[in-house]
Order: C-alpha cells, then structure tokens, then sequence
C-alpha cells in the first residue's frame, strides 16, 4: 500500500517553486505555456502506488480506454473482460491502454497533494480570477504512443508531466477549433469532443512534456496530446472561477435560446464574468427551463 500519510508540501514535494508560479502569473488566466515542477519522485505518483489507488477508488471514476484513437474520432473504452484497472497500470507498458483515475482527490492523501498544490498558485489565482473553485485531480497513466483525440474542458488546468513524454497541442478557444455552439453544449450534453480537419495538425502549438515539465492549460482551449514511445504518468490538477461559473451559466442560457429560435451574442472573455446574464438562467432553471 501507497504512504498515505499527509505529506509536507517542501522543497522536495513541492509543485511549483517561486520563480514558476510568478511564470504562470504571467500566462494566468488566457494564455497556455510550459513551466517547470518538483513532483517527480513523488511516492504517491509511482506507477506502483497508482496501481495501489485505483481499486479504492469508485469503480465509476476509474477509466480504462483504448490507446488507439485518431483526432476527431470517439475516445473508445476498453472491452470489458479485459484485466482490472490495477493489473492495467502494472502492465502499462505493454497494455495497449490509457488509464484516468478521474476525481483522484477522493482519497485524502491525493486530496492533500491536490491542496498543497492549489496553495502555491492561490495567491495568483485569486489575484485575477477570485477563489479557485471546484478543484479535481486526474491521473493518466498511458501506455506509449496513446493519443488523446482534440477535445476542450471548462476549467483552468495544469497538467504535471511525470514520467515518459507528451506531446500537448493547444488552441485558441475559438473558431474554427472551438465551434461556438459546441462550447455551449458541453454544458447540456457533456461532449467535449470537437470535429477534426487534417488542416488543423499544425495549427495549434506543439509543447514537448518531459518528467519535470508542466503545462497551463486555460479554460476551454481545445488541445490534443500524444505519448511519445515509453509509458507516461501525469497528473492534472483542475480548478473553476466564480466568472467561469457565470460563463458556463451563460452558455447555458445561449444553448436554450438558439433551441428557441434566438441568436444570443457569447459571454465575454475571461476574466471578465456575466453576473446578469447567469441570473437569468438561474432564473429559467427555477421556472423549469431545460
């Protein structure tokens, strides 16, 4: 079993040292870009202790995916019938198979790392945004070669890189990468996948992740992600804002507008929030608005 003590956020099992969080402070809260971190080594983030983890958490939060996908296309999971989650993150190597242990920060001693974390770049994200709010951890344990296929996610993100290699592509969250009625389904329907062209490979910026890298992932930019040729442990560490509430609120509201027959201009770009506009949906969902 995995040390679950609560570990102290030092020099060693520190995220972020001073001089990456004030690098983040620049790229927070729109733009993406690489920083560099202290996790590595971390004895909850072995590939062993994660095999350990995944039977104690919720079956329905750990995923088990196939490794072969193309951009554009679904994410597929795994059959069923194949090894457990736990002999999967073992086997990684050769398993063919991506793994998520998805809400990770259900189990106290992930949900203190999480928080050690989140304390680093509090002072930062408050200093833009207000509070982090709705803070999760994902680990991915990947086997080489899995790609992750284009998708978007409605939260700030800082993805760990821990061992092997990743290559991260992200876009600006706009057209023609993020379709405008996309980015408002998601919140009715929970596709967060987005339609692919060939044209767009090399559109996006490419960051080669390697053990000690990281990167900032804004709200809503479309990315997809590639493992080079040996197995890859990361851990994402997500968090909301009080106005990316009130822009998912909005989308909400544009979603139900259109399928009345409306044309609602978009929520304004972060940080600025829409406090009149998310009442209004809260409103409609209180008269029954679905």
């Amino acid at each position: 079993m995995p040390d679950t003590r609560i570990l102290p956020i030092d020099d060693r099992a520190c995220a972020l040292p001073a001089p990456q969080v004030s690098a983040l402070s620049r790229l927070y809260p729109n733009s993406s870009g690489k920083l560099r971190h202290l996790l590595c080594g971390h004895p909850l983030l072995s590939l062993e202790a994660l095999a350990d983890a995944a039977p104690r958490m919720r079956p329905d939060y750990v995923e088990v995916r196939n490794a072969a996908n193309r951009n554009g296309e679904p994410f597929a999971f795994a059959e069923q019938g194949d090894s457990d989650p736990a002999t999967t993150i073992r086997t990684i190597a050769t398993a063919n198979r991506w793994v998520m242990l998805r809400f990770a920060e259900q189990l106290p001693e992930y949900d203190a790392l999480m928080r050690g974390v989140i304390e680093e770049i509090a002072p930062t994200v408050r200093a833009v945004s207000g509070d982090p709010l709705r803070l999760q951890t994902f680990i991915f344990v990947s086997s080489p070669r899995t790609l992750t296929p284009f998708h978007f996610d409605p939260e700030y993100n800082i993805l760990f890189q821990l061992a092997g290699r990743k290559h991260f592509a992200v876009y600006d969250p706009r057209d023609p990468w993020l379709p405008p009625l996309r980015s408002e389904s998601v919140h009715r329907d929970g596709d967060n996948l987005l339609p692919w062209s060939d044209d767009f490979q090399h559109q996006g910026t490419v960051n080669t992740l390697d053990p000690g890298e990281a990167i900032y992932v804004p709200y809503k930019s479309p990315h997809w992600v590639e493992v080079d040729d040996q197995p890859s442990i990361s851990l994402s560490i997500t968090w909301c804002s009080r106005a990316s509430f009130e822009q998912a609120d909005t989308c909400r509201l544009n979603d139900w507008l259109r399928r009345h027959g409306m044309n609602p201009p978009p929520p304004p770009g972060l940080p600025a929030g829409a406090p009149l506009r998310s009442g209004a949906w809260r409103v409609l969902r209180r008269l029954g608005a679905e």
